[in-house]
């Protein structure tokens, strides 16, 4: 385990926190004091919570693909990364404006990432815990690509 900092920004860490400094009310209590120091936009705290015990396979990657969406400082782009934005700016302060996205893009991932944690804990996947019953294995026929490349087409026919 990572070594768990006495204070934080000048502020104590409280015991209680030290013992969980890997969770998200670890993390939200460190986005809390940054604030507090009058700062708009506090750096992304999903880097810095660990992957929850006892999630599923599929949920984990699902998980770890929301922690590992980065948002480019270059291009600039909005959540989810589709190119442009809705919002056009007007100013002469661009590094405010990627701050705002940023920001924008750890609390939006942030979120997805609880969101896949509650669907996992409340067990609505297959495989979650609590288990539910195992989804069935369902064998579909094997593509029919040779069939349809030996197939003449319409056109073809002589």
């Amino acid at each position: 385990m990572s070594a768990v900092p006495d204070t934080y920004l000048g502020m104590p860490v409280p015991e209680s926190l030290k013992q969980r400094w890997r969770t998200w009310e670890a993390a939200d209590w460190r986005q809390q004091q940054y604030l507090n120091t009058n700062r708009l936009y506090p750096p992304d705290e999903r880097f810095n919570v660990r992957l929850p015990e006892g999630m599923c396979e599929r949920h984990a990657e699902n998980w770890l693909g929301y922690r590992n969406m980065r948002f480019d400082p270059v291009k600039g782009d909005a959540w989810p990364g589709n190119a442009g934005s809705p919002f056009l700016f007007v100013g002469t302060d661009m590094e405010d404006l990627r701050e705002q996205r940023r920001a924008e893009w750890d609390e939006k991932a942030s979120q997805r990432m609880h969101q896949v944690e509650q669907i996992c804990r409340g067990g609505r996947g297959d495989g979650c815990f609590p288990r539910r019953k195992t989804a069935k294995v369902i064998h579909l026929p094997a593509a029919r690509a040779e069939a349809v490349a030996d197939a003449q087409l319409a056109g073809e026919a002589s």
